[in-house]
């Protein structure tokens, strides 16, 4: 590399470094989401202030853009001719948007229509999708607000519970909670605030949890309503009875995905039935080969700190409870892990490429609106991802932001039409994005 004598000096040509952008602008406005933000959140204070619909899609295209906290919309001010290309006459500061998330957080009106918002977002990527399936976790997000309370992995901040739809990407709905608030409580309420989130046309068919989902009242309502289920079994008592109980004629070697059998794994199928169910379900128990020592004497099983898994002679076990018995136990056991591939992946995305970790305010409230206004953000990406062209269908925000969104282009003014001006090569691209976002079906 050879540098030449260069200066660097300010142009006045109305050039943009994030001409992609228009593509969230067009998503946007083809779903009527500022419209609808306009009609149902909060109305300025005076007729000098910003109306909602203005905020809100500030907020989308600075979280888009790669925003990280609110200070981060000085970064989307620097692009006044793609704002104006956009419509926007001004950016609300930092301030406003802080003030304006004081407004909407713990306000229950508000706050329902942050969620008719993200309803319509996941009834677009649900077009044609009548059943789905529905992964439940919690995840913990670090935070040395004052009032952020320890949580189970004795350190503060807030442990929100997060639901996903497998089928579409998108996210369902977000329950903030308090950092000391337990993972196992209020799991069934939140099924159900799941499941309104949905279309009316559209019922959830099958439900993936972890441990903390494992209560009799959450299996109760799955078999009530006929769902598929596959729910990680806590060690208590009951189930380290049953797993005695199994016969050693009864374990299986694990089937492997690619069809071949583990040497150290194995699976068992036993019925069982907790203290408050009615009907007896199925146990798939696992059991991994640790060591062939010692300890191969021991009867006794000793629990994990997770409560997850006991150790019991030469064998760590594990359950799953499910309705599938229709299902082999290998079947149910690698269907229950792709609970990482699909809701831990999309929690990483969610808290790191769209800010989730990062809690702009002192109120608890206010952080709820924030963390749901994240997750609309990232729906819309998910949408995105649906629209693009196939090489963009599992790639990452920041991929998408480097491949797409951040590309260079002027803005020009020619026989009275407004043009955004990029090379030969992303012009393609950009035409061929909104053409299928103009078209994309969008749900009665």
């Amino acid at each position: 590399m050879r540098i030449l004598p260069h200066t660097i000096a300010h142009g006045k040509q109305n050039l943009t470094s994030r001409a992609g952008l228009t593509l969230v602008a067009h998503l946007i406005e083809r779903l009527g989401l500022t419209e609808l933000a306009g009609r149902l959140l909060p109305k300025p204070g005076s007729n000098r202030g910003y109306g909602a619909g203005e905020v809100f899609a500030t907020l989308m295209l600075m979280l888009h853009e790669g925003g990280r906290c609110l200070e981060d919309v000085s970064d989307l001010e620097k692009e006044r001719p793609l704002l104006g290309l956009l419509g926007f006459a001004r950016l609300p500061t930092a301030k406003t948007l802080g003030n304006w998330l004081h407004r909407v957080g713990g306000v229950s009106r508000s706050m329902c229509a942050l969620k008719i918002l993200n309803r319509r977002v996941v009834s677009a990527a649900l077009c044609g999708c009548r059943r789905v399936t529905l992964d439940i976790d919690a995840t913990v997000i670090d935070s040395a607000k004052r009032d952020a309370k320890y949580s189970y992995k004795k350190s503060k901040g807030y442990t929100p519970m997060v639901g996903h739809i497998v089928e579409a990407g998108q996210v369902a709905a977000v329950d903030f909670r308090e950092g000391n608030e337990s993972p196992n409580s209020r799991n069934l309420e939140f099924i159900r605030e799941c499941e309104q989130s949905l279309p009316p046309d559209v019922s959830v068919k099958a439900v993936r949890i972890d441990a903390a989902g494992y209560s009799g009242g959450v299996i109760n309502y799955l078999m009530s309503r006929g769902m598929r289920f596959a729910v990680r079994a806590r060690m208590d008592s009951s189930v380290r009875t049953t797993i005695g109980g199994i016969g050693a004629d009864q374990w299986r070697p694990l089937v492997r995905r690619d069809g071949t059998e583990s040497r150290r794994e194995e699976v068992a199928v036993t019925p069982h039935v907790m203290h408050d169910t009615p009907e007896a379900f199925t146990l798939v128990v696992q059991r991994q080969r640790i060591d062939d020592g010692e300890q191969a004497h021991l009867d006794l099983m000793v629990a994990d700190a997770d409560g997850e898994s006991v150790t019991s002679g030469i064998y760590v076990y594990r359950a799953i409870a499910t309705s599938m018995y229709r299902q082999s136990a290998s079947e149910v056991v690698h269907w229950y892990s792709q609970r990482a591939e699909h809701s831990e992946n999309r929690l990483k995305e969610l808290r790191s490429d769209f800010a989730g970790d990062r809690l702009p305010c002192g109120d608890f409230d206010a952080n709820a609106a924030w963390l749901l206004i994240n997750a609309i953000a990232y729906n819309l990406l998910a949408l995105m991802r649906m629209v693009l062209p196939t090489e963009f269908a599992c790639a990452r925000a920041k991929t998408v932001r480097r491949r797409l969104y951040d590309i260079g282009g002027r803005v020009v003014r020619h026989s009275r039409r407004w043009v955004l001006k990029v090379s030969t090569g992303n012009c393609r691209a950009l035409n061929e994005a909104l053409l299928q976002i103009r078209g994309f079906p969008l749900r009665n």
